[in-house]
């Protein structure tokens, strides 16, 4: 019986649904946990300045009354969270309102994309037409990225934002069936709620850059004012130090995302491509294919994840951090499942013969 039989589909769909309930209840407290670790370094900046006569109390310069009575940098940290809870969580409530409506906009702006209709690309609105039918789907819209890379990424949250991107190398390279078996893929992680997820992480993880960057440029900006000032390179490093390790602490909740996001999803795609085309091959040449030029170096790395394939980073540790299984570990289950990869090419030129060996 081939491994991914024992999968668990409906299980599989239940905990995606959960993980995307628990990462939205999970994000205003992340975002105020990443707060009190700013106000904790800000603390400690300050309270080293005491006995300076130009010092400010930082609990009077931002208008908080102490919670714990200590007076550093951790009551300063858990004053500055009961203060301005209400703000971090209707900041939240709003980056998430927006993900919700604009983030099939938000997507295809970050990727390029742009909306393809019937008649510009006929093929590849027969065949996905064709694979909705067969599942009873309606059938997501279709975008396209002009350029040689090859890849693909579906994408929204619900029936009216669902879509499959396909860029124009791959639409230029890869035959019928092999084209067909990539819709596949990207039509069953819509079935099994794979891109919903990804979409709230990439929301989750996108706001978190954006505030450790805005932090980081507001805090160059403080320190340049201060040098000028009084003269304080002591105080410009540590200001600095304290912004690059909230940097550090956003990073690390951006990366802790990524174990939320099980690898397995893509082994299921491909699995779930396999029973809608009935034809492994087709996937594992299509895969290899892709494999040969699949980076979009534009597209944001959080963003990335979506697509149908995203190489390891050089920093990965062995592959941890990586949101994809090896290219030889999916071609692997592909072959369990009755697969066989294509036949050396020839020397010379890279051949594109279909994955059916016809013309």
């Amino acid at each position: 019986m081939p491994p991914t039989a024992t999968l668990g589909l409906t299980s599989y769909r239940w905990n995606n649904n959960l993980k995307s309930i628990v990462l939205l209840a999970a994000f205003p407290a992340l975002l105020l946990v990443l707060l009190g670790v700013i106000f904790f370094g800000v603390g400690l900046f300050m309270t080293g300045s005491q006995n300076e006569p130009y010092a400010v109390s930082p609990f009077r310069q931002f208008g908080l009354n102490s919670i714990l009575g200590t007076g550093g940098p951790g009551d300063l940290a858990v004053s500055a969270m009961v203060a301005y809870w209400p703000i971090v969580f209707g900041i939240a409530a709003v980056w998430l309102l927006i993900g919700y409506f604009f983030n099939d906009s938000i997507i295809h702006m970050a990727t390029g994309a742009k909306p393809v209709a019937r008649e510009e690309a006929p093929k590849l609105y027969n065949l996905l037409e064709n694979l909705c039918i067969s599942r009873g789907l309606t059938m997501p819209r279709l975008y396209i990225i002009d350029t040689d890379v090859m890849n693909a990424y579906a994408s929204g949250i619900d029936q009216k934002s669902y879509a499959i991107t396909v860029t124009r190398g791959l639409l230029d390279v890869l035959n019928d069936a092999e084209l067909e078996a990539v819709l596949a893929h990207e039509l069953t992680h819509i079935i099994d709620r794979d891109c919903r997820l990804l979409i709230v992480t990439v929301v989750f993880t996108g706001m978190i850059s954006f505030l450790a960057q805005m932090l980081w440029r507001g805090l160059q900006v403080a320190s340049f004012g201060r040098s000028r000032s009084r003269n304080g390179g002591g105080a410009i490093a540590l200001m600095l130090v304290i912004a690059a390790v909230a940097m550090f602490v956003g990073y690390m909740l951006a990366l802790v995302l990524r174990f939320a996001l099980s690898r397995k999803r893509e082994l299921l795609a491909d699995a779930g491509s396999v029973e809608l085309t009935k034809n492994p091959d087709a996937l594992i040449s299509a895969l290899l294919k892709i494999s040969r030029n699949p980076v979009l170096p534009h597209v944001p790395t959080e963003v990335r994840q979506m697509f149908i394939e995203n190489p390891q980073s050089g920093f990965d540790l062995g592959g941890l951090f990586a949101t994809h299984p090896p290219i030889e570990q999916r071609i692997h289950v592909l072959e369990e499942l009755g697969g066989r990869p294509p036949p050396p090419a020839p020397a010379g030129p890279w051949s594109d013969t279909p994955a059916d060996g016809k013309a």
